[in-house]
């Protein structure tokens, strides 16, 4: 899919110029190994509200949607696994500035949009979510939350670049695929967006005619 192509190649280019070598290196690693549903799934919802989207700025806006849930789900990991206790302190170390680095710079792709507020409430629930689950019996509903805000993030995220906003039949649907999708792990984007662009482009056609007037110009940002 060329959504998943625009998505990795924003994310290379939004790490591109990390520095040290060792550092950029991880980060590329991240990459490799990414599940990039997040990052697509917001091309795609971005390209299904507007067929005459940039890809670019489609593709830079998934790029920040994937880093930010990248640097949580590699902070998950190494709360769950604690490097310093039970592995190599200096791979733990090496872990931890690159989870910061990825949210740094997802936040800075994200700052002046409208879906920057839906991550820093991910950052919030994410910190809580993992203080709380330390004493719970069921952790699993503490992990998997991490996976259907980023799924629901990337949808509006889509949006926000396509329409400048988030109308609420397109906020159904990714309340649907934050459902159906938020797994842990993330299926991978081959499987998990099949369909995806028809289901949000029926989404914007039940809007009634002058609503959707409206939301009818793209977002330059």
């Amino acid at each position: 899919m060329d959504e998943i192509a625009h998505a990795r190649a924003a994310f290379r280019d939004g790490i591109g110029d990390i520095e040290p070598d060792a550092l950029r290196l991880r980060l590329e690693g991240v990459l490799e190994t990414a599940s990039m549903t997040p990052g697509a799934l917001t091309v795609v919802s971005a390209t299904a509200l507007d067929e005459s989207i940039d890809h670019d700025i489609a593709a830079r806006r998934g790029a920040g949607v994937q880093m930010s849930y990248e640097g949580l789900r590699l902070s998950r990991e190494l709360i769950h696994t604690d490097p310093w206790s039970n592995g190599d302190r200096s791979e733990g170390d090496l872990n931890a500035i690159a989870a910061e680095v990825l949210v740094a710079r997802g936040f800075e792709y994200l700052a002046h949009t409208g879906v920057a507020m839906d991550v820093v409430d991910a950052v919030r629930h994410f910190g809580r979510d993992q203080t709380l689950r330390e004493t719970a019996d069921d952790t699993e509903s503490f992990d998997m939350r991490l996976e259907a805000e980023f799924i629901r993030i990337a949808v509006m995220a889509g949006s926000d670049v396509a329409l400048r906003s988030t109308p609420e039949t397109i906020a159904r649907v990714a309340d649907e695929l934050a459902d159906e999708l938020g797994l842990t792990p993330l299926p991978g984007p081959d499987t998990a967006l099949v369909g995806v662009s028809d289901r949000i482009s029926a989404a914007l056609s039940s809007i009634d005619t002058t609503t959707a007037g409206e939301f009818s110009q793209s977002s330059g940002t």
